[in-house]
C-alpha cells in the first residue's frame, strides 16, 4: 500500500509492507532540525508582519496612531510587505523545498548545516533590511526597498541552501520538483541579476524601474507561487491516493508558466515614461498567465475529486482554498493589466489588495497546508486539536480574503471617483475610507487565525500533540 492510500489510517508511517517507510523516516529525521528551524524563523516574521500590518490598517483611519517617525505609514508599509514576503513566505517556502527535495530524492545529503547557516544569512539580511526601512534608509524602488548590500547577504544564504538542494536532488521528472526547482533557480537569478544591475548603477532612470519591476515580480510570481504549486503537486496525490489527473498537461503548464511569468512585472509601469511595447508585452503576459495557473488549479482539483480525504484532511482544505484563490488572482491580475482598467485603479489601493490576496489568500494558505502535512512526519506526533485547525482556517481564510477584498473594492471605488469630473479629492478619500473599516475588522480575524497557528505549531515543534496513530482529521460535515 502506498503512503497515499494509507493516509486515512495513519499519517506518520506506512504499513509494514511499504518498503520505503524506513527511508522516509530516516530522511525526515535528517532534515528535521533544518526544516523546523526555517519554519520557526518564518513564524517569527509572520508574527512581526501581522502586528505591523495591523498598525498600518489602523493608521488608515487614525494617522496619529503611534505617531513616531519609525512607525510612520511610509516606513511601516514596505516593512510589512518585506517581512511577510521575504520573511514568512520565503522561509516557509525554503522549508517546504528542503523537505520536498529530500523526500522525493529518497535521501538527505550530509551537511544540512548549510541549510541552517543559509537560513541565518537569509533571515539576518531580512532583519537588517526591515530595521533599515523603519529607520528611513531605503531605495526608491517598489518591492526592492532594502539597501543593496542586504540583498547580497540574502543571496549568500540562498546559495548555501541551493547548494544543499542541488547535492541532494536526484534526477527525475517529478512535477513537484519541476516547479520547486524552477522557483529556487529563478529566485537566485532574479536576485543576482536585478540587484547587481541596480547596485552597480549599470541601469538608471527608466531601465532601472523596469529592472526593479522584473526582479520584484519574479520574487512573487516565479519563486513563491511555483513552490506553492510544487507543494500542491506533491501533497494532493499523496493525500487523495490518486495520480495526477493529467501529467502531460502539468508539464506543459510548467513550461508555459515560466515562459510568460517573467514578463508580467512591467504591467504596473503602464502610463509612465516606459516604452509602449514593454507594457504591451507585460499586459499580454498577464492575460496569458491565466492559462497555466487556472489549468494547474483544475488539474489539482480534478486529482482529488471524489476522494474521501478531500473533506477531512487539513492539508487538502488549506491547499484547495489557496488554489481557488490563486485562480481568482490570476483573472483579476489579467483584468487589471488592461489599460482601460489600469487607468482607473493605478493610483489606488487595488494593486496592494491584489498582492495581499495572492500572498495571504493563496501562497500562505498552500504553505499552511504543506506544514500541516509535514509536521506530523517531522515531529513524530499528530496535531493536538482539529478545533484549533478549524479556527486557524476560518481566521486565515476569511480574514485574508476579506481584508484584501476590501482594498480591491476600495481601489475600484476610488478609481471610479477619480475619473469622475464631478468628484473632488476629499470625496474620493471619504469613499476609499469607507472600505478601510472592513479591511481593519477583517485584519482582526487574520491576526487571531495566525496566532492560533503559531501556538499550535510551537506545541508540535516540542512534540506536544496526540500520540502517533490516528491522524487529526476534520469533520466531514464542516465547511
Amino acid at each position: 500500500m502506498t503512503e497515499a492510500a494509507s493516509h486515512q489510517a495513519h499519517s506518520l508511517k506506512d504499513p509494514a509492507q511499504d518498503d520505503l517507510a524506513p527511508v522516509r523516516s530516516a530522511v525526515d529525521a535528517a532534515v528535521r532540525p533544518a526544516v523546523v528551524g526555517l519554519l520557526l524563523t518564518g513564524l517569527f516574521w509572520l508574527a512581526v508582519s501581522t502586528l505591523l500590518g495591523f498598525c498600518v490598517a489602523i493608521k488608515l483611519h487614525y494617522p496619529e496612531f503611534l505617531n513616531w517617525p519609525m512607525l510612520s505609514f511610509g516606513r511601516l508599509s514596505p516593512a510589512v510587505e518585506a517581512s511577510f514576503t521575504l520573511g514568512w513566505c520565503s522561509s516557509a517556502a525554503f522549508a517546504v523545498s528542503v523537505w520536498l527535495v529530500a523526500r522525493t530524492s529518497g535521501r538527505a545529503a550530509p551537511g544540512t548545516w548549510l541549510v541552517s547557516f543559509g537560513s541565518v544569512l537569509w533571515n539576518g539580511g531580512v532583519l537588517i533590511g526591515v530595521l533599515s526601512l523603519l529607520t528611513g534608509r531605503m531605495q526608491p524602488l517598489a518591492g526592492l526597498e532594502f539597501p543593496a548590500g542586504v540583498y547580497g547577504i540574502m543571496f549568500a544564504g540562498l546559495c548555501l541552501i541551493a547548494t544543499w538542494l542541488a547535492v541532494t536532488f536526484r534526477s527525475g521528472s517529478s512535477i513537484s520538483m519541476m516547479f520547486t526547482g524552477g522557483g529556487v533557480a529563478w529566485l537566485g537569478w532574479s536576485l543576482l541579476t536585478g540587484t547587481v544591475l541596480i547596485a552597480s548603477q549599470n541601469v538608471t532612470g527608466v531601465v532601472q524601474q523596469i529592472t526593479a519591476a522584473w526582479t520584484s515580480s519574479g520574487i512573487v510570481w516565479l519563486w513563491l507561487a511555483p513552490v506553492s504549486l510544487g507543494a500542491a503537486y506533491y501533497i494532493v496525490p499523496k493525500v487523495s491516493g490518486q495520480p495526477i489527473y493529467s501529467g502531460s498537461l502539468a508539464r506543459a503548464f510548467f513550461w508555459f508558466y515560466f515562459i510568460v511569468g517573467g514578463l508580467v512585472g512591467s504591467a504596473r509601469l503602464s502610463g509612465g515614461p516606459v516604452p509602449l511595447w514593454v507594457t504591451s508585452v507585460a499586459t499580454a503576459s498577464c492575460i496569458l498567465l491565466v492559462v497555466p495557473l487556472v489549468g494547474s488549479v483544475f488539474n489539482l482539483i480534478a486529482t482529488s475529486r471524489g476522494s474521501a480525504a478531500s473533506s477531512t484532511s487539513p492539508a487538502l482544505r488549506f491547499i484547495h482554498f489557496g488554489l481557488i484563490v490563486l485562480s481568482v488572482v490570476s483573472v483579476l491580475n489579467a483584468f487589471s493589466a488592461l489599460r482601460s482598467v489600469d487607468y482607473a485603479v493605478h493610483f489606488t489601493s487595488f494593486e496592494g489588495g491584489l498582492r495581499s490576496l495572492l500572498l495571504r489568500g493563496s501562497v500562505s494558505m498552500i504553505l499552511f497546508g504543506a506544514i500541516y502535512y509535514m509536521m506530523p512526519r517531522l515531529s513524530g506526533c499528530e496535531w493536538l486539536s482539529s478545533t484549533l485547525i478549524n479556527w486557524h482556517f476560518l481566521g486565515a481564510a476569511y480574514g485574508s480574503t476579506l481584508s484584501s477584498g476590501m482594498l480591491i473594492l476600495s481601489g475600484f471605488a476610488a478609481g471610479s471617483a477619480l475619473n469622475d469630473a464631478e468628484s473632488n479629492f476629499s470625496q474620493v478619500l471619504e469613499l476609499a475610507e469607507s472600505y478601510y473599516w472592513g479591511h481593519t475588522l477583517s485584519s482582526v480575524l487574520m491576526v487571531l487565525g495566525y496566532a492560533i497557528f503559531v501556538l499550535h505549531f510551537l506545541l508540535m515543534a516540542v512534540r506536544i500533540g496526540q500520540p502517533a496513530g490516528e491522524p487529526t482529521l476534520l469533520s466531514s460535515h464542516e465547511h
